[in-house]
C-alpha cells in the first residue's frame, strides 16, 4: 500500500504543476532543457571554433576561423571575442589547417580531394598533380611514422603503473617460439 509520494515522484509532480501553470499564463512553449548558458559555449569543429550563443539568439551558431573572421561576416562579432576569452582562459587551440598548395613529397601543385578527408583526424584530403593519390598517402604514412617515433607508449605510465611500450608487445610467432623452446627444455608435449 502506497501512502506518500517518493522524492522522484514529488519532483515529477512539481514539474507537471509548473508546466500547467506556465500554459495557463499563456506561454506557448517551455524549453525542454534548462536555461541557456549565460556565456557562449566554444568548441572546436575542424580547423575552426564553433560558438553556441543559445536558443534565444537569432543566429545561434557562429564559426570563427583562425584568422579572426566569423561566418556571419561581422568584423566585430561577439563570437570572435568569445573565442579570444576562451583561449585566454586556457582553452584548447584548433589544429592548423594543412596547406594543400604544395606537395610535401615533390613540391608540386596539389588540389583538394574531399573523398580522402580524415573523418577522425580532421585532415584535408588532396592529390598531387605529379604523384596523384600516392603522394598524399606517402605523406600521411610519414606523418604516422613520425608520431609513432615520438610516442612509443601503447599505454603511458601513470603513478603505480609502469605502462606498456609498443616494442614490448609480442607477436603470435614470438609466443609460439617461446612455448616451443619451453616444451623442448622440459620435455612436455602438449599434444600427447
Amino acid at each position: 500500500m502506497k501512502t506518500a509520494l517518493t522524492l522522484s515522484e514529488s519532483r515529477a509532480e512539481e514539474r507537471r504543476q509548473n508546466l500547467r501553470a506556465a500554459f495557463r499564463k499563456g506561454l506557448s512553449s517551455v524549453p525542454n532543457r534548462g536555461p541557456d548558458p549565460p556565456t557562449p559555449i566554444v568548441s572546436i569543429q575542424g580547423y575552426q571554433y564553433l560558438v553556441d550563443f543559445g536558443e534565444k539568439e537569432n543566429t545561434r551558431y557562429h564559426r570563427v576561423s583562425k584568422d579572426k573572421t566569423c561566418s556571419c561576416g561581422d568584423p566585430f562579432c561577439d563570437a570572435i571575442d568569445a573565442v579570444r576569452q576562451y583561449l585566454q582562459a586556457g582553452g584548447i587551440r584548433a589544429p592548423e589547417p594543412l596547406d594543400p598548395a604544395a606537395c610535401p613529397i615533390c613540391g608540386g601543385k596539389t588540389f583538394r580531394d574531399r573523398r580522402w578527408d580524415g573523418r577522425h583526424t580532421k585532415t584535408l584530403g588532396w592529390r598531387c598533380v605529379n604523384g596523384g593519390l600516392g603522394h598524399f598517402l606517402q605523406a600521411k604514412a610519414q606523418r604516422i611514422q613520425k608520431n609513432l617515433a615520438e610516442n612509443p607508449w601503447l599505454f603511458p605510465p601513470v603513478p603505480g603503473y609502469p605502462g606498456v611500450r609498443r616494442d614490448e608487445i609480442m607477436t603470435t610467432e614470438e609466443c609460439a617460439a617461446i612455448s616451443r623452446r619451453v616444451f623442448e627444455e622440459t620435455g612436455y608435449d602438449p599434444t600427447a
